[in-house]
Parts: structure tokens; sequence; C-alpha cells
């Protein structure tokens, strides 16, 4: 078959028509072309080992494992996970044991892959492991570790609430931590926060915004009690700055939204007001999240609460 030749000797043609084998390029080359590939998503490089078998064992490389992209897999995938095709046969007692059974093996197949992805330095099973042991399992000193190690490696899901965490103290009194511990630990985690926005200087203020939802979505859930205890723990740290920045932060975090003529570079932003307003608004501060708006107490009071009064007013007093 044609698609079976393909999968074997998988083949370029230059100008002067030579064919030449993907197998007989350089293992370096398959590797880089293999990671990659990697990168792009993780259903990629499926597709990709099933072209040859050299592909299939490049693939299986410490530097491609290392940089392969889980995004398409939740976060919690294993806790919830059920297949539809066990729904159509069987009694219910049989059905159920077979879904339990089919959750477990998935469970263990999911366990074992991030732990292989874990071993090989993948820095975003290395995040999402850490955040899971440090919101959901209370295990602090690991998760940090974890935390830690994909910041090192870049990760900017890991720099963002690594940073948080230390701004609040979140490594302060733990054993053998990887983290600094007294006054110095808020202060390095400003450093690796900085280390996050500098990329960002030519962005606005309301681009970083889309940049903390699309990475904080994922905790704001997972672990609600220690994200109140961090937020206890913060002390926010005085500024020299003349309140621009927290004043406009205000103003744009409630029903205003950024728009092209109103927004802030965040070049010009106090890095002081900007983490703290992080802090609140992440670590379940003064703001109320309903379906992904954050809405302030006093919106909440003048948009929300009249309306619900006039509704009992209606229903509770005599006409």
């Amino acid at each position: 078959m044609r698609s079976s030749s393909l999968h074997a000797s998988c083949i370029f043609k230059n100008s002067n028509k030579r064919r030449v084998s993907l197998d007989s390029l350089p293992d370096d080359l398959l590797v880089e072309i293999s990671s990659r590939t990697a990168a792009s998503s993780l259903s990629a490089v499926r597709n990709l080992r099933l072209v040859s078998k050299t592909f299939k064992r490049t693939c299986d490389e410490k530097y491609v494992i290392s940089r392969l992209s889980l995004h398409e897999l939740d976060l919690l995938t294993w806790y919830h996970y059920q297949d539809p095709e066990l729904d159509y046969q069987g009694s219910e007692l049989e059905r159920k044991v077979r879904i339990e059974l089919e959750r477990k093996v998935r469970t263990k197949r999911l366990s074992n892959f991030y732990r292989r992805c874990r071993r090989n330095g993948n820095p975003e099973a290395l995040y999402r492991q850490g955040i899971i042991n440090y919101f959901r399992r209370n295990q602090k000193r690991r998760g940090l570790k974890l935390l830690s190690q994909a910041a090192k490696k870049g990760n900017k899901e890991a720099i963002y609430i690594y940073g948080l965490i230390l701004i609040c103290g979140g490594g302060r009194g733990i054993p053998e931590g990887p983290v600094l511990h007294g006054g110095e630990t808020k202060q390095e985690g400003f450093k690796i926060l900085s280390s996050l926005i500098k990329p960002l200087m030519s962005k606005t203020l309301g681009e970083l915004v889309e940049f903390r939802d699309k990475i904080g979505g994922s905790i704001r859930w997972l672990g609600t009690p220690v994200m109140k205890e961090l937020k206890r723990a913060y002390v926010p740290d005085k500024c020299g700055c003349d309140g621009r920045t927290s004043d406009f932060i205000a103003y744009n975090c409630a029903w205003h939204r950024y728009g092209e003529d109103n927004d802030m570079k965040t070049s010009s932003a106090c890095e002081i007001c900007l983490w703290d307003h992080e802090v609140e608004l992440l670590f379940l501060g003064s703001f109320i999240y309903i379906r992904r708006l954050w809405i302030h107490p006093n919106d909440l009071c003048e948009n929300i609460i009249p309306p619900i009064s006039s509704i009992l007013e209606k229903v509770l007093l005599p006409t």
C-alpha cells in the first residue's frame, strides 16, 4: 500500500530528483524535528510516532519529552474521566464496574505518562504537579520545589504562581524548602515576577490581564482554602509612586474595561502596585469571580443587590 510505504520510508525530492529517506537523516536533525513537533501539540507527536520506527524511537528521547506540550490535556483529567462507549450494554452494575475499571486504567496510564514527563524535566508537567501538590494536596514543600524547578526552566505559569506565593510568604517556615526565608522571600518573589513582565514591557496592562486570566483560571477553583491562607499572610509593601497605577487598575478591574484610549504601558506601571493587585485578584481578596467576570463590591451592591431586593419585595410584601 502507498501509505505503508510512506510510513516505512518517507522521502524528499530535491531539484535533481534524488530521493532521500527520512530515516537516513542525522540523528540530531531527527531529534530537532521531533522536538519542534512535540512543542506544538501532543496529537502531532502521536502522529509523528506513526511515520516510522526511527521517529518512534526519536520521540522517546529525553529532549523531545522535555519539550512536549500538554495543553491538550486538562489539569485534572484523571479525576473525572468517563468513556461514553461503556454505557451502551450490560446491566447497570456491570456498566458501573466497567466504567470504574476503565477509569483506573486510564488514571494509571496518565499518572505514568506525567511521571515520565517530570522525570525528563518537562516544565509543564512539573508545573501541573506543583500546583496540585501545593493547592490541592496541601504538600506545600514538595509543591514549591516542583514550581521552582518549572520556573527555572522558563514556564510562565510557574513563574507567575511561584512568584506570587513568595510575595505572600508562602515559602516561609517550610523546612528544607527550595525558597528563601524571612524578608528575603518576598524580594525573591518580586525578582521572579519582574523577569516575567520584562518581555511584556512593550505590552499594555490590558494584554497582561488576558495573560493572567489564561494562566490563573486553572487554580482559582483548585485550592480555595490555601489561596485564602496566602491572602491572609500577605502584607502589602508601601511604594513611593504617585498612585496612578493603582487608581488606573481599580477603575478598569470592574465594569470598565481596557480600551484603545484607556490603557497603560506595562513599562510605565508601578510593579509593587501591579503585583499587589494580582494578589488581591488571584487569591480571593476583595473581588468576586462570577462567570469569568471580576465584580467589585461597589458594583455588586449597585448592580446586583437592588434587582434582587425588588424581586423579594414583590414576592414577600402583600399588595
